[in-house]
C-alpha cells in the first residue's frame, strides 16, 4: 500500500510539474507574440460588417499589415488608388498582406463596398530609435 501511494504521489507530482511548465511555456509564447505586435512587425485589420476594423492605423516603417476577411459570406478587396495596387477578391477567412517600407499616408478602400463606406487609411511613420 505504501509503495502504491508513493507511486501515485510521484506520478501526480510529475504530472503537475509538466502542466505547470507547459503553462509557463505557453505564457512565454503569448508574451512573445504581443512583443512582435507592439514592435510593429505584423498588424491585422479585420474586414467585417462592410468595414475595415480599425479603419485608421499608424505604423512604423517596415510594418506588414495583414487584412483578414472575417465575414461569413461576403468577399472584399483592398485597393490603393494612388498606386493602383489591389489585393484581388478575398473570400471568408482569406487574407492579404502588404509591407510598408516608406513613410506616407496610404488611402485605400474595398472596390465593391466603397459606396457603403468601406474605406481606410494607413499612416506610416519613421521608426522610433531606442535611446
Amino acid at each position: 500500500m505504501q509503495t502504491h501511494r508513493r507511486l501515485l504521489t510521484t506520478l501526480g507530482t510529475s504530472l503537475l510539474a509538466t502542466l505547470l511548465l507547459s503553462g509557463v511555456a505557453q505564457a512565454g509564447s503569448e508574451n512573445d507574440q504581443d512583443k512582435v505586435a507592439t514592435e510593429g512587425k505584423v498588424v491585422e485589420i479585420e474586414m467585417v460588417n462592410n468595414r475595415f476594423q480599425p479603419d485608421e492605423l499608424e505604423v512604423p516603417v517596415g510594418t506588414t499589415v495583414r487584412w483578414v476577411n472575417a465575414e461569413r459570406r461576403s468577399n472584399h478587396d483592398i485597393y490603393f488608388p494612388d498606386e493602383e495596387i489591389a489585393s484581388g477578391r478575398l473570400f471568408p477567412e482569406e487574407s492579404w498582406e502588404r509591407t510598408f517600407d516608406e513613410e506616407g499616408t496610404f488611402d485605400y478602400y474595398c472596390q465593391p463596398h466603397q459606396n457603403r463606406g468601406m474605406v481606410g487609411v494607413i499612416r506610416v511613420v519613421g521608426a522610433e530609435e531606442d535611446n
